[in-house]
């Protein structure tokens, strides 16, 4: 369950749901107290504003703001620019404060209440988390797009929010669970019969890894007591020397293996 400790904008405040979670959701439009008149005649229900065409002339019949949006605390910067995969979970449940159970949607007696024919609740609200990027930084962010459970987006520097929508001005979409997860790519790079030479061979990888990867070498023709040493192992690459059972370097053909994560763009 979130904590929600970052910035809600303009249409969105706090609230708990019918399991006493903690959520966020969008705010009316106009206030209980901002009906026409005085306080003590204003008639309406204190969490929608006025109900009546009297008090809330304008918005009586659906006061929910139809969008808002919630940025999240947590930003995420990497050492470079990465094709990086965002993996996300929501949780939310709905409620429609307009269809209570004594109102009758309308009707004059209960039993002839019609049914929902545009859909229920749920379908009438909802919320999707957002990523927005840059390669530059934090700052120059100013865009976003929807994560379908899973994205992968390029950048270095990441921003995040929830957006949250009605389609009738009557719904209340509450949210109680929100967060996204990083999945790098797993990759591999190999390149086959390289020439050592006798000195030290620098291999650069074509893209550079997030992490530094596992190195698997073959080599082929090695005699008895030959050897070979690994050094300078990154996420851009390694060196590799091949030594006789006297600790000469010698020259002899070898294939290589990286395997990883992340692919550097």
């Amino acid at each position: 369950m979130a904590d929600f400790l970052g910035t809600l904008n303009t249409g969105v405040g706090t609230t708990t749901d019918n399991e006493s979670r903690y959520c966020i959701t969008l705010d009316t439009i106009t206030n209980w107290d901002d009906g026409v008149g005085n306080i003590d005649s204003a008639d309406g229900n204190v969490d929608l504003g006025g109900t009546d065409s009297t008090s809330n002339p304008t918005y009586y019949q659906g006061n929910i703001r139809s969008s808002g949006h919630y940025d999240f605390y947590n930003t995420l910067s990497l050492d470079n620019t990465y094709d990086t995969t965002f993996q996300v979970d929501i949780g939310m449940s709905s409620e429609d404060e307009y269809d209570l159970h004594d109102s009758g949607r309308g009707a004059v007696l209960h039993d002839g209440a019609k049914g929902p024919y545009d859909g229920n609740a749920p379908q009438h609200c909802g919320a999707e988390i957002q990523v927005g990027s840059s390669t530059s930084s934090l700052g120059a962010i100013t865009t976003y797009q929807k994560i379908a459970q899973q994205s992968t987006i390029k950048g270095r520097y990441f921003k995040f929010r929830c957006k949250l929508t009605n389609d009738d001005n009557k719904t209340k979409p509450k949210v109680h669970t929100l967060s996204f997860s990083v999945a790098m790519e797993k990759r591999t790079e190999s390149d086959q019969d390289v020439v050592s030479g006798t000195g030290a061979k620098a291999i650069t990888f074509v893209n550079s890894y997030y992490a530094t990867p596992s190195i698997a070498v073959a080599i082929q023709g090695l005699a008895t007591g030959d050897y070979y040493s690994i050094t300078s192992k990154s996420k851009t690459g390694f060196t590799i020397q091949i030594f006789n059972s006297s600790g000469s370097g010698i020259n002899k053909t070898f294939d290589w293996q990286a395997v990883g994560y992340g692919l550097k763009s």
